[in-house]
């Protein structure tokens, strides 16, 4: 089947499988050459190209007649094959050429959009670059005429004031997100280990499993073995303080933390105002046994015991 080769103008090797128009086409060649094949092969002499042209060489075999009347059967149908695979082999060779003509023109539009791409990035470029340049002067002006007049009608801050200030707000921001534990149970050589065992523990009370950081404030009593320093936890923020000391109320109804207290940890100032507050609560709930009283938003709010 080698033999039968296209006539197409293609420099690559090719044969007539290479132009198949539809795949009907390749079967029913191979099918009328398999059958010329078996007529030719079937109880014939071996016999050479010449005989082949002779009429005479027709005549072989036991069944002649019957292979000349199936190759008149089967040489049509061979031919009408390849007359529809050499105009598939061209319709295949018009179709490469289209392709390739769609191909180089696709590449000129690429070329010519990169082009226009490249052209509008510089321009847009230059504009910003124009924009920027006129904001920042301007801003820098604007800047400058401000610290000017800071400097003519404002005095100067000294050093010492700025210090003290910064450290105030580091302090602050520290405590934000402490805590202090009041009540917490002191051993004897009490480890960090145990100690934030014990931390833990209260928390899971009110349902509550943060990280921690805990030590006990202050030196321990030599004389009182009783006394319970009061413990400083430190979290990761403060909304975890904030949420922990709005659950720690319910430290009063738990059997095992009933005496725990959790406050939070507050400046020497802010202590000494809570301590007025704590005071006023104690004569006011002595002196208003009738009313209901506790300690909102730095202040003493009461009210009635029967009001719902």
């Amino acid at each position: 089947l080698s033999l039968f080769e296209c006539n197409c103008n293609s420099t690559a090797p090719c044969n007539l499988y290479t132009g198949m128009s539809e795949p009907d086409d390749l079967r029913n060649f191979e099918a009328a050459m398999q059958r010329i094949i078996q007529i030719l092969c079937e109880d014939a002499p071996v016999v050479g190209v010449d005989q082949l042209a002779s009429s005479e060489t027709w005549n072989f075999g036991r069944t002649s007649f019957v292979q000349q009347k199936a190759l008149q059967r089967e040489i049509p149908i061979m031919m009408q094959s390849i007359l529809k695979i050499r105009d598939g082999v061209a319709e295949q060779q018009t179709v490469k050429e289209d392709l390739s003509t769609a191909r180089k023109k696709i590449i000129e539009l690429q070329e010519d959009l990169l082009l226009c791409k490249d052209e509008q990035l510089k321009s847009l470029q230059s504009t910003v670059k124009t924009s920027v340049e006129d904001t920042v002067k301007a801003e820098f002006k604007t800047y400058s005429a401000a610290v000017q007049s800071c400097s003519q009608s404002s005095p100067t801050i000294p050093a010492e004031t700025v210090k003290t200030l910064v450290k105030t707000i580091v302090e602050e921001e520290d405590r934000s997100r402490c805590l202090i534990v009041f009540g917490l149970p002191e051993e004897k050589n009490e480890g960090e280990k145990e100690l934030t065992t014990k931390v833990e523990e209260v928390m899971q009370e009110i349902g509550e499993k943060p990280r921690v950081n805990v030590t006990r404030i202050g030196t321990p009593s030599k004389t009182k073995t009783s006394t319970c320093r009061p413990v400083k936890v430190t979290l990761g923020s403060s909304t975890v303080v904030s949420q922990i000391l709005f659950k720690s109320r319910f430290l009063s109804q738990s059997k095992k933390f009933s005496r725990v207290y959790i406050s939070p940890d507050r400046s020497p100032i802010e202590r000494l105002q809570h301590r007025s507050l704590i005071q006023e609560l104690r004569e006011k709930r002595l002196s208003e046994p009738t009313k209901r009283h506790h300690i909102l938003g730095g202040k003493i709010i009461s009210a009635d015991k029967s009001a719902s």
